[in-house]
C-alpha cells in the first residue's frame, strides 16, 4: 500500500485522511489501480485494468502544499493545513481537494481550472458522498452541466466514438456492500449546488472562505 500511504501521509495532522477514503484507495492499490506518468509521478485511478489507464481522468495523487498555497494565495501554515488537494477531476486541470470548515467539519470541495471548469464550491459534505459520487462512473467531475445526465447519457452526447472508461464496478462494489451506501444515476443526487469562481457573491461556504483568505 506504498501509493495509499504517501497519499495519507501528506495530509496534515489538523486535517487528516478520513479513514473510509484511506480504505478505498487501499482497496484500489491492492487491485492494480496505480499507474506512472512517463515522468515517473505516480496516480491512481478507479480502474485495475490497464487498457482504461490512458483514458482515465480522476485519479488520486500525492497532495502537495505548494500546489495548495497558490490556491490560497497564503504562507500562513494554519490556513494551508485546511485545505489538501489530491484528486484531479478534469483533464482541463481541475481538482478536488478535502477543506476543514469553520466549524471543524470536513468537506470534499472543487477547485475549477478556470481555462476550463470554472466550479468553485463545496463538492459534498462528507466522504461517503464522495464515494458515492466517484462510484457514478463520470469521466471527469468538473462539468456542474453533466451533473443532470447519467455517464451513459454523457458518453452519447459528447464523446461520440471516442473512448470512455467503463463503470468502476470495484469501487461500485465496495461502495454498495462493504459500506452500504446506495450509488445514485446522476451526480445532481449527491451535489446540491454548484458555484462560479466568477460568481460576485455565493453563499457557498468554501467559495467564501477562499476568496477572504486571498485577501479577495
Amino acid at each position: 500500500m506504498k501509493l495509499t500511504k504517501e497519499i495519507t501521509a501528506a495530509f496534515p495532522v489538523s486535517n487528516p485522511m478520513p479513514p473510509l477514503l484511506e480504505q478505498a484507495l487501499q482497496l484500489l492499490e491492492e487491485h492494480g489501480c496505480v499507474r506512472t506518468h512517463r515522468d515517473g509521478e505516480r496516480y491512481m485511478t478507479l480502474h485495475p485494468e490497464p487498457e482504461n489507464s490512458d483514458i482515465a481522468t480522476t485519479t488520486f495523487y500525492v497532495p502537495d502544499p505548494a500546489f495548495t498555497a497558490l490556491w490560497t494565495r497564503s504562507d500562513d501554515p494554519e490556513v494551508n493545513h485546511r485545505l489538501t488537494i489530491f484528486l484531479r477531476t478534469g483533464g482541463d486541470g481541475s481538482w478536488a481537494g478535502l477543506w476543514l470548515d469553520d466549524n471543524g467539519q470536513q468537506r470534499i470541495v472543487h477547485l475549477g481550472s478556470g481555462s476550463g471548469s470554472d466550479m468553485l464550491c463545496v463538492l459534498t459534505d462528507n466522504v461517503q458522498d464522495l464515494l458515492r459520487l466517484l462510484a457514478i462512473g463520470y469521466d471527469e467531475l468538473c462539468w456542474p452541466e453533466q451533473f443532470q445526465l447519467t455517464p451513459e447519457e454523457v458518453r452519447e452526447k459528447e464523446y461520440g466514438d471516442d473512448d470512455y472508461p467503463p463503470p468502476p464496478l470495484l469501487l461500485r462494489a465496495h461502495v454498495e456492500r462493504t459500506l452500504g451506501l446506495s450509488i445514485p444515476a446522476r451526480a445532481s443526487e449527491v451535489v446540491r449546488d454548484t458555484e462560479s469562481m466568477d460568481a460576485q457573491e455565493s453563499n457557498d461556504p468554501f467559495w467564501n472562505w477562499l476568496k477572504r483568505v486571498g485577501g479577495e
